[in-house]
């Protein structure tokens, strides 16, 4: 038969134990891998559309790929995303991991950029500079038809960043998110920040077809 005494203990047991559910930091607990259980990387599709400068943009894509973490990185995956089809791709952006920090529970990921006073990071984002389109003297001339052939002919810049932020809710067959960059313009001589919705859909064996060009 329980006694007092016995009860008292177990009520209190129990409340050591909601409180240990409570204050025990959630990293303590092991988590599931988003990666499969034979640790093979996956890779997404992603589609872009957002803002940059003063400019709108959609239908930008890149490309996604999580893997293991590197031997010491201190983080718990690399994830490396670069422009598609081409590696300058319009309004697309290069990530690599290696150089943010990242934080991840359950689902989600965040990676933040490793800022630095002395020198950019190796990540950068592309745009169109509105500075290359006015060189052009197309725009005076042929008004929007001219605009259209500048952006043709015009090659995107590339902005090194100094600080950004990437966030993902990754699923095994889907995942969204958000990304932002901010780099200086030495075109525009200016700082310009890039941001980005993120809708991405599996793939699989997708390269981009061209070598970055500066």
């Amino acid at each position: 038969m329980m006694t007092m005494r016995n009860i008292s203990r177990l009520f209190f047991i129990g409340i050591l134990l909601v409180l240990g559910s409570v204050f025990i930091p959630s990293h303590c607990f092991p988590q599931q891998s988003l990666l499969d259980d034979t640790g093979i990387s996956r890779q997404y599709l992603l589609n872009l559309s957002g803002t940059v400068m003063n400019e709108t943009f959609s239908g930008s894509q890149a490309l996604l790929t999580l893997m293991s973490t590197v031997t010491g990185s201190g983080n718990p995956y690399l994830i490396i995303i670069q422009g598609f089809p081409k590696k300058n791709s319009r309004n697309s952006f290069f990530w690599n991991s290696e150089h943010s920090v990242m934080a991840n529970v359950a689902n989600e990921i965040t990676c933040d950029i490793k800022r630095t006073a002395v020198k950019s990071v190796p990540m950068y984002f592309v745009f169109l500079s509105p500075e290359l389109l006015r060189h052009t003297g197309a725009l005076e001339i042929l008004g929007d038809e001219g605009k259209k052939y500048a952006e043709k002919v015009a090659l995107p810049t590339l902005i090194n960043a100094m600080a950004g932020k990437l966030k993902l809710n990754l699923h095994s067959n889907y995942l969204s998110g958000t990304v932002w960059m901010k780099g200086y313009d030495p075109v525009e001589k200016a700082y310009v920040q890039y941001n980005a919705r993120i809708q991405g859909e599996r793939s699989y064996k997708l390269e981009p077809k061209q070598e970055l060009k500066k």
